[in-house]
């Protein structure tokens, strides 16, 4: 049982610091866009969306009295808006920031004012965990346009691999956990998510981008 438990910590320490360092990564993108003054064609949606996703995760992990789920999503929904500020502070159609931050905010109430209303805990929960695993399904599912575009072009060049590498950790973590307290809500998103970023790594191998193409074929000279 002590066995147990230290390995259920272990494993939520780990998906809990890995994906802190996840959420870390739109620092990067806000800073492109400081450094630019502008955020050129780019979109608020995934900032928008992500806060929809740990939103409805937090309202889930409130509803099972899950502190874990309660602690990482409380830190996602704050850089989330964060970011979202500094992308409208610098976006050139600020009216399409606010039309889409006031959608998400009717669609926020909404979800929480049914979270209060409905007194029925089983069906509460899992409402809220099938509507968390459609947002999160709907994130995942957002690369598969590259993954098409790397296997018509033989070349990984676009795809992020640190960021691949660290969903894919953040992924096998989180379905472990699900696994563990017996969740399938948190295990089926991140098993396919991890399935997903396992694939992507895969095509590093197979597909590999020309500029290491280029330095190992320069390093055999």
């Amino acid at each position: 049982m002590r066995k147990e438990e230290d390995t259920l910590n272990l494993i939520v320490y780990v998906a809990i610091g890995a994906t802190f360092v996840q959420f870390l990564s739109g620092t990067l993108v806000c800073k492109q866009y400081v450094v630019n003054r502008s955020t050129g064609d780019a979109s608020p949606l995934p900032f928008i969306s992500a806060i929809a996703s740990c939103a409805v995760w937090l309202l889930y992990g409130f509803v099972k009295s899950d502190a874990n789920l309660i602690c990482i999503n409380i830190i996602g929904i704050t850089l989330m808006v964060i970011y979202t500020v500094v992308f409208y502070l610098y976006a050139q159609k600020k009216r399409s920031v606010i039309k889409q931050a006031v959608l998400l905010l009717i669609f926020l109430m909404t979800v929480t004012e049914y979270t209060i209303v409905d007194t029925n805990y089983f069906r509460v929960k899992d409402n809220l965990g099938i509507l968390a695993c459609v947002l999160t399904l709907f994130t995942i599912g957002a690369p598969l346009s590259k993954l098409l575009h790397v296997i018509h072009v033989q070349n990984t060049e676009c795809l992020p691999f640190p960021m691949i590498l660290m969903s894919f950790i953040v992924c096998t973590m989180w379905y472990m956990y699900g696994k563990l307290i017996d969740d399938m809500f948190i295990q089926l998103p991140n098993f396919l998510g991890g399935l997903i970023a396992a694939f992507q790594l895969l095509l590093f191998v197979v597909y590999p981008s020309k500029a290491s193409a280029s330095a190992s074929s320069t390093s055999l000279i």
